[in-house]
């Protein structure tokens, strides 16, 4: 707790002191008027300096009195002021009685004394009763009595109770002021600090979620290698086959070609949502899927990212098992587990992927900290140089990594048990060092059935059906989607951009349906132009985008547009612009 000065604890006081003398002034100011009136009756004489006393005094306190209900009086003369209020009918007092010669008054002059404990400076108290008894005590030696000698004895017992009292309130009232400032001080002190708390966590925060996104960027780095290899070979095949159908148009393969074209296209587009879903902030979709299908497609890339030295091996035996999750976190779990898994072997070793359907008890289950039920359980298992008890118990701890400074963000098993955890699952570790580490995942199964594979055939033409506005700068991705959408019967414009856009649907406003509006445009973007196509109208907007996840994008999800993802089916645009189309 913080020490106060002498000077600091009275001016504590000044406020109280005020406050005193702003409730006691008027009532003393009315008191002396009414002893006045009084004071035949009573027995004190109304001599000529009495009455001048009490002149002088009852308008001063008046005055006083109205100063400080007011507030005129400032805190500095706090002390002063109830001096004041006790000084002037104490000394109304001494007057009436160096006048009246009346022994009975110095029992007033007791009570007095005894008040003047509603002074609250020290200095105040003592000073005033030693001014009193330089003045009192002379002046009834001379008046003489019997009773001198009482009297005195009962006003010094009054200024001896006056002082203990006012010590006792004066504390008290200093220990009240002191913790009421020290109570104001730490309130602020907390509110400051937990504004810093709130700040730093902020920061924290917004350091955490840099840092994952830098992890993830760190996988899509090490899958770059991979990821290149399949593109090519996805663009070397298309052009292959597509060369093959222009040479010779008439050939009975050539339905057979185009399909394959856009089976690889689609495989093209799979993977380039798999790297979106690596890099982007933690936003997924899920889905039901065979988690071996998912183990399947994450170990071929594998055998192309890790050395060659590592052999690869897999034992997949849940292939009916489904699960409820999204495919790209899932093998983003696995590819961090084996890029860990690489680095402990040192570039040479057997790495073992392994699935299996089990059934956990509610013993494992406890242990494992998930609920009873069936499950699939993944196993992955190296040849490494293992963890000792110390870096096995921290290993999912964030940031937390053994690599050399500058090779890790040590957020990749984070990562890994943050995702496990939210597909209500358990990751956990085994390791001993010379040993290897064997990492296990266990994940729920479902009983939901898989999604039905999309159907890419286009529905029949059909009458003419509407205008539709297409906005992309993109020539060929322009006239691609405008041929399909005049296959069905539809009129259809085009835009290069958000500007263009605006200006073609002013001019044909009367006309359009449906504006397809992609998002990543140069001049005017998809969301500023769907803005603005609200402050004309509220034609219908079907949003086209490569990223559907995207915080843009679903934000005008929300505010009413439809969504559809590149590359998008012919089928699918089809249907998707028939049912907005359709009557209500």
């Amino acid at each position: 707790m913080r020490e106060f000065t002498p000077s600091e604890l009275d001016g504590l006081l000044a406020p109280v002191a005020l406050e005193r003398a702003r409730i006691l002034a008027p009532w003393v100011a009315t008191g002396l008027a009414v002893a006045l009136l009084l004071s035949g009756p009573t027995g004190v004489g109304l001599s000529a300096p009495v009455v001048g006393w009490n002149l002088f005094a009852i308008p001063a306190l008046t005055v006083l009195a109205v100063l400080l209900i007011r507030r005129r009086v400032s805190l500095v003369w706090g002390h002063h002021a109830l001096a004041i209020v006790w000084w002037l009918p104490t000394l109304g007092t001494l007057v009436s009685q160096l006048y009246s010669h009346d022994p009975g008054l110095t029992y007033l002059v007791v009570v007095e004394v005894a008040a003047s404990a509603v002074m609250l400076e020290r200095r105040w108290v003592v000073g005033s009763l030693v001014a009193l008894d330089a003045v009192w005590i002379p002046m009834m030696i001379h008046l003489g009595g019997d009773q001198v000698a009482l009297h005195v004895s009962l006003v010094m017992a009054a200024q001896i109770f006056a002082l203990l009292f006012q010590s006792l309130v004066r504390s008290s009232l200093l220990r009240a002021e002191t913790h009421r400032l020290v109570h104001e001080e730490t309130s602020r002190e907390l509110a400051h600090q937990l504004a810093e708390l709130r700040r730093s966590e902020d920061e924290r925060a917004k350091l955490f979620e840099r840092l994952v996104h830098a992890q993830r960027m760190e996988v899509a780095g090490t899958l770059s290698a991979g990821l290149a290899h399949d593109m090519n070979n996805i663009l070397c095949s298309i052009r292959n086959v597509a060369e093959l159908v222009i040479a010779d148009p008439g050939a009975s393969s050539g339905i057979t070609d185009l399909a394959q074209i856009v089976a690889q296209a689609e495989r093209g587009a799979e993977l380039t949502r798999g790297l979106l879903a690596f890099s982007r902030r933690g936003q997924y979709r899920k889905q039901v899927v065979e988690l071996d299908s998912v183990l399947a497609n994450v170990v071929p890339l594998l055998s192309r990212t890790l050395p060659k030295s590592i052999e690869i091996r897999q034992e997949l035996g849940a292939s009916s098992a489904r699960i409820e999750g999204d495919p790209n976190q899932l093998g983003q779990v696995l590819i961090n587990l084996a890029v860990n898994a690489a680095h402990a072997m040192g570039g040479t070793g057997t790495l073992t992927i392994r699935s299996a359907q089990v059934d956990v008890d509610a013993t494992d289950g406890a242990q494992l900290g998930i609920d009873p039920g069936g499950y699939v359980r993944i196993s992955v298992i190296d040849t490494g140089i293992g963890m000792d008890e110390t870096t096995r118990l921290r290993v999912f701890e964030p940031f937390y990594t053994t690599k050399p400074l500058g090779e890790g963000t040590g957020l990749g098993l984070s990562t890994a048990w943050g995702v496990v955890n939210g597909h209500r699952g358990a990751i956990g570790v085994e390791s001993q060092l010379g040993a290897g580490t064997t990492f296990t995942l266990h994940l729920p199964v479902t009983s939901e059935p898989l999604p039905a594979p999309p159907v890419i055939r286009l529905p029949p033409p059909q009458v003419a059906r509407g205008t539709v506005l297409v906005v992309d700068d993109e020539r060929l991705v322009r006239s691609s989607t405008r041929r399909i959408l005049e296959r069905q019967r539809y009129t259809v414009l085009e835009a290069v951009n958000g500007e263009d856009a605006l200006a073609v649907y002013k001019l044909h406003a009367a006309e359009i349906g449906l504006v397809i509006l992609d998002m990543g445009m140069p001049v005017m973007g998809g969301r500023e132009c769907f803005m603005r196509l609200r402050e004309l109208s509220e034609v219908p907007v079907l949003v086209a985008t490569g990223y559907a996840s995207d915080g843009e994008a679903q934000s005008l999800l929300a505010r009413g547009a439809s969504l559809i993802e590149k590359p998008y089916p012919a089928g699918e645009l089809a249907r998707e612009v028939a049912r907005i189309l359709a009557p209500s």
